[in-house]
């Protein structure tokens, strides 16, 4: 949700602050008062490229400022990029002229791309140009997935034909890999090299640490040995905690304990001097021969080198090298399991892609009803409405291709919805949609910019009450020029330009409930003598009956 909006120094915008409420949000005022800059200051601050052009004449920058509340998917991009919020964070964009732009998020920069994915479907603005998602084929088999409201169904088939895809690649990366001969004799001599070192995860560190104690023996030796000497040697420590905690029996509860944990301490340092004295000792063993552990560890060198890998990664690769060379003297065998596992999987697939078909086929009836109702509510009283769902190969989205088809007048062939003619109808017929799916989408604000545009009477005041109604789950910004959908909002802004000597500006202003009937009464008549306030009265108060304010 918007809460607030300030923008300084965008188009004939000099400088306005706008609080929003939750719910419907309408903006009035004549035509080129700023209505529509607004919307688009808007539209730029949560995904714009950078445009010099926006900033206001002979000023040296323009800044749009938005608070937004958030919700929890976007505290976790947040967190992923390390910015800190509350319940709600500010977006800041200065538009400069010298081209020194940014974005911030709470003070944090930000890139363009971040931005534009962390409002990624929350915020969708329609207008009479852009008729967003709705229209494109692409997007329909994901509104009509939405409208299953089967998350498990879906999760499940995903995740069987990633399983599939997987299994796929590796079939198709064994048929294409051959080797002749010379490969396997090199496939082999590498194999063997590896067997032959014997490597282990963690001797090349230990050998690293006998060469260094090798190198520095005399000065190991002297001071383990006198460590040694200093713990058993004659009246040496370990004599004397000995006698301290055996001298402590006193048949005392609170001296027992103290005398128990001296004797564990005890225990615990002899063990620990007896790992100081294997070290001492190796010394003396082969293990701490100079050239044994030299020409290891110059083994694990040449083989890292060679190969471009850790020892983990040299034990990996011996493993892959078992596996190419058994491949490639059972390769039948091998590919004809491979296969017969990849034939389980799509299966498995296909089976969950046609449950999925069923539901889809069942619930997309359901959908063009409630479609049709929607627009017989905005008075397209012959508008046909269908989900067409044709057969296609196994894909990410199953077995299905989905398109929306309309007619809206008798007679009429079915076309794509893309292929609808603009105008009043397209836009009822928009709002009808949108009436269905922003409540099943991660929307949390829609804006219309004149989406009434060419109705009026009972059709503006049906548009009205449909955007009230989707302003019960999202908050809806609405720019318009009709009275009976102005007079649906909970808020009401009033928006209009101001000329003196040197220039003009926009400003903007919240309406009382008396300046609400006075900007109707303007609306309807461009007057408010008493018989178009009266009328204004009548309309507002059968708009807020219609929608039960």
């Amino acid at each position: 949700m918007l809460k607030s909006i300030y923008i300084k120094n965008y188009a004939i915008i000099d400088e306005i602050s706008i609080d929003f409420d939750r719910g419907f949000n309408v903006f009035t005022g004549e035509t080129g008062a700023g209505k529509s800059i607004i919307v688009g200051a808007l539209s730029f601050l949560i995904r714009g490229k950078a445009d010099t052009g926006v900033i206001r004449n002979s000023q040296d920058k323009a800044i749009i400022e938005g608070v937004f509340s958030i919700d929890d998917e976007m505290k976790v991009k947040l967190d992923e990029a390390d910015i800190d919020y509350d319940d709600e964070i500010i977006v800041r964009r200065i538009i400069s002229a010298d081209n020194h732009n940014s974005i911030r998020i709470n003070q944090c920069s930000v890139t363009l791309s971040f931005l534009s994915d962390l409002f990624e479907d929350r915020i969708d603005i329609h207008s009479q140009k852009d008729s967003q998602y709705l229209l494109n084929k692409n997007n329909h088999i994901r509104l009509l997935n939405k409208y299953l409201k089967d998350d498990e169904l879906l999760s499940t088939y995903i995740k069987q034909y990633e399983d599939y895809k997987k299994a796929l690649k590796e079939y198709d990366n064994l048929c294409n890999n051959t080797y002749n001969i010379s490969d396997l004799e090199y496939l082999k001599y590498d194999l063997k090299e590896l067997e032959d070192a014997d490597l282990k995860e963690d001797e090349e560190e230990d050998l690293m640490n006998k060469e260094k104690r090798y190198k520095d023996s005399e000065k190991y030796l002297t001071i383990l040995s006198e460590s040694s000497q200093l713990y058993d040697g004659e009246e040496g420590i370990k004599d004397k905690l000995s006698y301290l905690y055996k001298n402590l029996n006193l048949n005392d509860e609170t001296v027992d304990e103290i005398r128990n944990n001296i004797e564990n301490l005890y225990y615990s340092l002899d063990d620990e001097m007896e790992k100081l004295k294997g070290i001492l000792n190796e010394f003396n063993d082969d293990e701490l021969n100079i050239e044994y552990i030299e020409d290891r560890l110059y083994t694990y060198s040449k083989l890292k080198r060679k190969h471009n890998k850790n020892v983990s990664e040299l034990l990996e690769l011996k493993n892959e090298l078992k596996e190419k060379i058994a491949f490639y003297e059972d390769r039948d065998y091998i590919l004809n399991q491979k296969k017969n596992e990849l034939d389980i999987l799509y299966q498995v697939a296909y089976k969950t892609a046609e449950k999925l078909h069923k539901v889809r086929t069942d619930r997309s009836k359901e959908l063009e009803k409630e479609i049709i109702s929607q627009c017989n509510d905005l008075m397209l009283n012959n508008v046909h409405f269908e989900v067409r769902i044709d057969s296609v190969d196994l894909n990410s989205n199953g077995i299905d291709d989905v398109e929306f088809f309309i007619s809206m007048n008798k007679g009429e062939d079915l076309k794509p919805l893309k292929n609808v003619a603009s105008g009043g109808e397209i836009s009822r017929l928009m709002l009808s949609l949108k009436t269905v799916f922003t409540s099943l989408s991660d929307t949390s604000m829609v804006v219309f910019d004149e989406i009434d545009s060419g109705v009026s009477g009972k059709v503006a005041l049906a548009m009205g009450q449909k955007m009230a109604e989707i302003a019960k789950n999202v908050q809806v910004l609405t720019i318009t020029h009709l009275a009976p959908v102005a007079a649906c909002a909970d808020a009401h802004y009033f928006i209009y330009k101001q000329d003196n000597d040197d220039y003009s500006k926009t400003s903007i202003r919240k309406l009382n409930n008396d300046e609400i009937i006075n900007e109707l009464a303007m609306i309807s008549s461009t007057d408010n003598s008493d018989v178009s306030i009266d009328a204004a009265k009548a309309l507002y108060k059968n708009a807020r009956e219609s929608i039960g304010k």
